[in-house]
């Protein structure tokens, strides 16, 4: 078993949508509780959640799914603050490292057992693999372990995106059929087309 971690961003400030958004019901469970339930579901070698605010309601919610979190002080500078923060947490011996969204509920298990298939048929740690559907990419993207330094050195709200453009021969694509593994609930509107695909 090739080790990799899972990293799950979550401390976002909603600043779209106006409100928390992570603990907003969907089908019967909290948005993020979706993502954490499917992280957990899977054999990481070590998985965190980097929270914001509210901090408590978020690492009780992270301590049922038995997912390790940290709370990001500096989150306002943006999403790459997460990023860094997470790779100071996890073991140095991780072959590759799965970042997820913790407002992207749907996400499935077979998506990401199909990214993870991926990555070992590469079998280099210069491996970046990320699902594409109707010609756009999306999250979750694995990052293999020589990019850990690239990654660590990101500021502001870029993202791995950055690391991906500027070496486009390591990316492999995972073409996936199902759109709504990559919902995610930016805006009130989106969350409502949310609750519609998973309440039916």
């Amino acid at each position: 078993m090739i080790p990799v971690g899972a990293v799950i961003l979550a401390a976002g400030t909603a600043s779209r949508m106006g409100k928390q958004k992570l603990l907003l019901p969907l089908a019967g469970k909290s948005l993020m509780a979706h993502v954490l339930g499917t992280v957990h579901s899977l054999p990481w070698t070590a998985s965190i959640a980097v929270i914001g605010e509210p901090e408590s309601e978020l690492a009780e919610l992270c301590r049922q799914y038995q997912v390790r979190s940290v709370f990001n002080a500096n989150r306002h500078s943006g999403q790459a603050s997460s990023l860094v923060l997470a790779l100071q947490m996890l073991p140095p011996q991780l072959a590759g490292i799965m970042f997820f969204l913790g407002d992207q509920p749907l996400v499935s298990s077979a998506l990401i057992e199909a990214i993870l298939a991926k990555f070992r048929q590469a079998a280099s740690d210069k491996a970046i693999v990320v699902p594409c559907c109707q010609g756009q990419r999306y999250s979750p993207v694995l990052f293999g372990s020589h990019w850990r330094d690239g990654l660590s050195a990101l500021t502001g709200d870029t993202g791995g995106r950055q690391l991906m453009r500027n070496n486009p021969e390591w990316v492999s694509e995972v073409d996936w059929p199902e759109p709504a593994c990559f919902l995610d609930a930016d805006t009130w509107e989106e969350y409502m087309k949310l609750k519609t695909l998973a309440e039916g």
